[in-house]
């Protein structure tokens, strides 16, 4: 496995398999503390490393496309080039051990689009093993200004907080050079607390 970004001079440990259950996310929960009326913090601001970038010759023709999707299919709705992108027998692998198709998946995504305002997915690093696979360092963002349909514990009312979750993500591409599965992780639990959702810690 080696990284995308050239000249960084930095090897990645194992495998996609290892890469993805290896994953531990890290959160900086100050950012979701700042109240509404604050200037809200760029997803760019959070991370200590800066966003990749489609438009970055550096980077492979596979990665560029990845970022590119989370910027206009995924944020920016794009059904065209979501329908592109992913294979029609694609499927999800979420971090609670659900698993989600692609209509279901853009679904989410509609979601969270429709609950906040500038909703954002960047991606910090990529990496490939050469064939089939990358993973990637994706962050999520947006401001909570309208009711969440998509989370699991039913709607959830905006607190007009800035709200972020960082994810680790294994993707496989099938032989056509769509996307046809991904693997996530990310903690559930603490996004769904930056929205507000009333939990007990340690249940």
């Amino acid at each position: 496995m080696f990284d995308e970004k050239a000249g960084t001079g930095r090897r990645a440990i194992g495998g996609a398999a290892v890469a993805l259950g290896a994953a531990a996310l890290f959160t900086q929960g100050g950012n979701a503390a700042r109240a509404a009326q604050d200037e809200p913090p760029r997803a760019d601001t959070m991370l200590e490393e800066p966003n990749l970038r489609a438009d970055d010759p550096a980077l492979s023709p596979r990665a560029r496309e990845l970022i590119r999707i989370g910027e206009i299919s995924i944020a920016r709705e794009d059904q065209a080039a979501a329908a592109r992108f992913f294979h029609p027998d694609f499927r999800f692998h979420g971090p609670d051990g659900g698993t989600l198709g692609r209509e279901q998946l853009w679904a989410y995504f509609a979601a969270c689009r429709a609950a906040f305002d500038d909703f954002s997915v960047t991606r910090q690093q990529i990496f490939s093993d050469g064939g089939d696979h990358l993973a990637a360092r994706t962050t999520f963002y947006g401001v909570f200004r309208r009711p969440f349909t998509a989370s699991p514990l039913g709607t959830l009312q905006p607190n007009g907080r800035s709200v972020f979750y960082k994810i680790n993500n294994v993707f496989r591409y099938a032989p056509d050079g769509t996307l046809i599965e991904e693997w996530a992780q990310y903690d559930s639990r603490m996004f769904l607390q930056r929205l507000g959702a009333n939990l007990v810690l340690g249940r």
